[in-house]
């Protein structure tokens, strides 16, 4: 199973070396490590029994650099849901925002020829495999995963393979494949012998066979145990393979026994020259512990990433209470034994099910759908989706302007910058990608990834503040990371690199935070996408701050304020132009980001630049004092040689 440990920074360390405040102290530090450097190296024929000074080695406070990781592997492990979005429209938004923004790949809605319809769930219901569906054509996937490519956004298609069309269903498929209820599909071809002889629906979740081998909800149900069956299948997935895509979200997976599961990814490995571990494959398992063990998530693990329930449920269930409940707070997400481990766990606040089913937070939950992406995006358990639809009202409802046959493009709000287009009405595109605050923590993910999580603490109900500093293990959420190996670097294995503060009661609070985050004026990328809102972390580690109603605060390390008011690098995490709130931002959201831009004091930020002027200081005096210690020391050497040479020549 290959892992997607590449973290892709936006303004990283780097970009922060690059304010004022790092240049000051980066020159002060190169300068006095210069002096020391010089001095031993000075005439010193001992000076090698230091040990060689190489790339990441720290001398006197200066730090020379690593060289930078390889970047042949996509920059983030973030996952958007593009849910019922034409190839077109996905490949705009690869150039437009998801790689700008630092997106690492998007799952678009199954590619295959369906039976015809408005509804979204018709493109569950498959009648070949050929790819011209209601979402587009094949050359415009084609298209798209090329363009998504050169984003540096890679493209997961969700694959559904338990089953074909409803039995209550026959007629032309949309680009006119023939099909029947009686197991016909000649496109393929499928007939009634490669179908399981249950055609009774799903009715007891405890019988695995009865869950595997019948029906779910009238659908034609695939006997994947059959070698024929097997080879469609992985010939199908294989064609995308081949076409470019990452890797497949597989619909449906408990409904297939695990080795049938297994046998369909090895012949797919087999024919598309490639080893099984590395198809990025994630199943969806909907894990209940009532339910039969061999349908449970754990059955599926050594097939990939499987999908874990148990985070939207407890998001919700947190949220909507109590974040810091001791029995269902947000402290205890995959602190469970019986939960996917981390590396192998899907995860998302909501997708298109749970949206419509009420077993997660969504759009209609306002602040606490927000803040529940933020927690999800800083976390670090899981890969982590965030899921981009349209407001409905109908849950059987297509995409805004569906036809039977196709969809057309997305639409996003576009207005005035700092002012909301988002009328949140029914039939339009949610185009939650763009939003400010989602923008904000793809950033802050990115920024932190390869870390763990550190100085957690509850500031009262519903207030909860955590960071990320602390180097992962293997066991982390994605090590190897840009962000641990600059931790690495400056030994410092406990340096902040991000913080995550979230409000989620229905007052403002105002708090003294605790970090472990370096002194410097930081932007808040959850509220603004031009550092308006922004709060100054002292020498200490800690920042006041005022979080109204329903807000959060999320600083890290490459998006600290330059020296302008308003200007940031890499604030928002990319693709925000510099602009306060974007229009496809919700109305209320835009009325949170003018709340905390106001909410912060102004006089702060010249308090922590005069600590950290007289921190560089000190620093560059400490520096220049053990280098004249070292000169001295040096010169007693020289002088004690030239005594014993002397004494040398006298007896001779």
């Amino acid at each position: 199973m290959r892992r997607f440990d590449g973290a892709l920074r936006v303004g990283g360390t780097r970009r922060a070396d690059e304010t004022w405040r790092g240049k000051l102290r980066g020159a002060l530090r190169r300068f006095a490590a210069a002096i020391a450097a010089g001095v031993l190296a000075f005439g010193s024929a001992g000076a090698s029994g230091l040990g060689a000074i190489g790339a990441g080695a720290t001398l006197l406070g200066a730090t020379v650099p690593l060289a930078s990781a390889a970047e042949s592997e996509p920059g983030s492990d973030v996952i958007v849901i593009a849910f019922q979005t034409n190839w077109n429209s996905v490949a705009r938004e690869c150039t437009e925002t998801y790689g700008p923004e630092g997106v690492g790949y998007v799952q678009v809605s199954p590619p295959q020829e369906t039976i015809a319809g408005r509804q979204w769930w018709t493109s569950y219901q498959p009648v070949s495999y050929r790819l011209d569906s209601k979402l587009g054509t094949e050359a415009e996937f084609k298209a798209m995963i090329k363009q998504c490519k050169a984003a540096g956004v890679g493209v997961i298609a969700d694959a559904v393979i338990n089953h074909m069309a409803g039995a209550d269903r026959s007629g032309s498929g949309v680009a006119g494949s023939r099909f029947d209820g009686e197991g016909n599909f000649p496109e393929v071809p499928y007939t009634a012998a490669n179908f399981h002889s249950c055609t009774d629906n799903v009715s007891n979740y405890r019988n695995a066979s009865n869950v595997q081998n019948c029906r779910l909800s009238g659908l034609q149900d695939l006997d994947t145990s059959q070698e024929y069956v097997q080879n469609k299948l992985a010939d199908y997935m294989a064609t995308l393979l081949d076409m470019g895509v990452a890797g497949f979200r597989v619909d449906a997976v408990k409904h297939i026994a695990a080795a049938d599961v297994a046998a369909i990814k090895a012949k797919l490995a087999a024919k598309s020259g490639r080893a099984a571990d590395d198809i990025f494959f994630e199943q969806e398992v909907i894990g209940n512990s009532a339910e039969a063990k061999e349908i449970q998530p754990a059955q599926y693990l050594a097939n990939g990433k499987v999908s874990e329930f148990n985070v939207n449920a407890r998001l919700k269930q947190a949220f909507d209470n109590d974040i810091n409940s001791a029995s269902f707070g947000l402290g205890g997400i995959g602190a469970s034994a019986s939960w996917v481990p981390s590396d192998r766990a899907a995860v998302w606040v909501t997708n298109w099910d749970t949206e419509r089913n009420g077993s997660a937070l969504t759009y209609k939950d306002g602040s606490k759908y927000l803040l529940a992406n933020a927690f999800l995006l800083a976390y670090g358990y899981g890969q982590p989706h965030v899921f981009s639809g349209y407001y409905f009202a109908n849950a059987d409802g297509g995409a805004p302007g569906a036809t039977d046959s196709a969809v057309p493009d997305m639409t996003c709000p576009a207005g005035d910058a700092g002012e909301s287009a988002n009328t949140e009405s029914s039939g339009t595109w949610q185009c939650a990608q763009r939003w400010t605050a989602i923008r904000g923590m793809i950033g802050f993910h990115n920024a932190v990834a390869g870390t763990k999580v550190t100085d957690w603490k509850e500031y009262g109900e519903n207030v909860v503040g955590f960071g990320r500093g602390a180097i992962a293990d293997d066991s982390g959420d994605s090590d190897g990371s840009a962000a641990a190996d600059d931790l690495a670097v400056a030994g410092k294995a406990d340096a902040g690199v991000g913080y995550l503060a979230i409000n989620n009661s229905d007052e403002s609070v105002t708090r003294t935070f605790a970090t472990s985050l370096p002194a410097g004026v930081y932007c808040n990328v959850y509220a603004t996408g031009d550092c308006s809102a922004a709060v100054s972390v002292r020498s200490d580690g800690t920042f006041e701050a005022t979080l109204p109603a329903g807000s959060a605060v999320a600083i890290h390390v490459g998006a600290e304020r330059s020296g302008s008011a308003g200007s940031a690098g890499g604030a928002s995490g990319g693709a925000s132009d510099g602009r306060r709130t974007d229009p496809a931002d919700p109305d209320w959201f835009v009325s949170s980001a003018a709340a905390m831009v106001g909410a912060q004091p102004a006089d702060h930020a010249q308090i922590v630049m005069d600590e950290e002027m007289a921190e560089a200081i000190d620093e560059a005096n400490h520096s220049a004092g053990l280098s004249v210690l070292v000169l001295a020391g040096a010169m007693l050497l020289v002088v004690a040689a030239g005594r014993v040479c002397k004494s040398f020549a006298k007896l001779e």
